[in-house]
């Protein structure tokens, strides 16, 4: 799997893993688990996007949405007017103090007032008004999230890639080992870098087990890079 990650990066990132392995800053073993380690990253995020929901994954997520679409709707209507107001009102008398048009002691006065008034309105501001949702909502919207990415995550770890990476515990679903995880970090702190979707492309490309291969998105980079031929 690693082989097959390290195939898919661009010449630039090769040349600086292969520089990092050769000047002794990683073992050659650690750019083997950290390729590993963002391979099996990759190939978890497409299927996660890829592969068909089960019925529990549908019903989860169709509840999600409504909660989705009351923080929507919560977002276009604003804040409260009272609270709008209120604010607009304050920051035009900064300003109007700032430029000197009224008096320091009446700006100081009117200010007082208005801080009343603001907090008077944003008791207006419950968390059902700001995000849409009752913090029961919250809660499951979060529950229900947990119940989508577990059951993937588990559904991904019982996926036999035969190559013997594929970690499963019986509590715990894993998609990389800590010994991958640990050598993927120490990679990023010697300097390695992704320039470019190179990992996104390595998952459209391996044949998944139950989904086949994905289709090959297009080079992107953050930086101008040099990408095989």
């Amino acid at each position: 799997m690693a082989a097959k990650a390290f195939e898919h990066l661009d010449k630039d990132s090769k040349t600086q893993l292969e520089t990092l392995v050769e000047t002794g800053r990683v073992s050659a073993d650690d750019a083997v688990k950290g390729l590993r380690s963002l391979a099996k990253s990759a190939l978890f995020n497409r299927f996660a996007g890829e592969a068909p929901a089960t019925t529990e994954e549908s019903a989860a997520s169709a509840r999600m949405k409504e909660f989705g679409d009351k923080r929507s709707a919560a977002m276009k209507a604003g804040l409260p007017k009272e609270v709008s107001d209120a604010l607009g009102a304050l920051d035009r008398l900064g300003e109007a103090m700032k430029n000197g048009s009224i008096s320091q002691e009446q700006g100081t006065a009117d200010m007082s007032e208005l801080h009343k008034r603001l907090s008077s309105a944003s008791r207006l501001m419950t968390r059902e008004t700001l995000t849409g949702l009752t913090q029961e909502e919250d809660d499951e919207d979060h529950r229900l999230l947990n119940v989508v990415f577990g059951s993937k995550t588990k559904r991904f770890a019982e996926i036999d890639f035969g190559e013997g990476d594929n970690e499963t515990g019986s509590t715990t679903y894993k998609i990389q080992s800590k010994d991958e995880l640990d050598a993927e970090e120490r990679l990023f702190a010697a300097g390695f870098k992704l320039e470019s979707n190179a990992m996104a492309r390595f998952a459209a490309d391996f044949d998944i087990p139950g989904l086949g291969k994905g289709t090959m998105p297009a080079w992107k980079s953050l930086k101008p890079i040099t990408v095989p031929t």
